[in-house]
């Protein structure tokens, strides 16, 4: 059984994928319109450099684990191996993530519309269900935050989302094959048996 789960860079890159969708951006050709907060690899298609121009449309991506009842429910099963005599342990778990959004420039109150509007499109439920992931429909308003950026007035405005993620951990077992048994009689006699996994 395949275990599932994605490395923060993979949830970068799929997020910065899925605004180039929304936006219809080149993604080999994004120049800094779309940066990941804290990126895990600066060098990336994505940069992460937080200086921009007061004209310039940029959207940053914040991805945020976040704290929920529902991130804390596990099931954990067991398998048997056909193949061998192993058993594996299946822990399947939902990782709750808060994606905030932040767009900036002449556009950016068009940009943060065009998010919102396409986080429910089909095309993007459809490429979020391929990287196992599931947005929460319960999606806030957009949100102007005008910010001051080298003593000059920009704008800003937010969309913030939640998603679930699904996990999937797989752990092998080791399993007992054979089992020696010894039994003594009152008389001080011992007798040995062995016992072998059934298939």
């Amino acid at each position: 059984m395949q275990t599932i789960q994605q490395s923060i860079t993979e949830i970068e890159d799929m997020f910065t994928d899925l605004i180039c969708r929304i936006l219809k951006i080149d993604p080999d050709n994004i120049n800094g319109r779309i940066r990941c907060v804290w990126g895990s690899d600066v060098d990336s298609k994505s940069m992460s450099a937080p200086n921009l121009k007061t004209t310039e449309d940029v959207c940053y991506i914040t991805i945020t684990p976040k704290d929920d009842a529902y991130d804390r429910q596990r099931e954990i099963r067991y398998l048997n191996d056909r193949s061998s005599a192993d058993m594996f342990a299946v822990d399947e778990h939902t990782d709750v993530y808060q994606v905030v959004f932040t767009s900036y420039g002449l556009g950016a109150f068009d940009c943060a519309r065009a998010i919102r509007d396409g986080l429910f499109h089909r095309n993007t439920r459809r490429f979020l269900r391929l990287n196992r992931w599931a947005l929460i429909t319960d999606v806030a308003a957009i949100r102007r935050a005008p910010e001051l950026v080298n003593a000059q007035w920009v704008n800003r405005v937010d969309v913030s989302a939640d998603f679930n993620s699904l996990v999937r951990l797989v752990d092998t077992i080791g399993t007992i094959e054979r089992v020696g048994i010894t039994i003594k009689q009152e008389n001080g006699n011992e007798r040995t048996f062995e016992t072998n996994r059934k298939e």
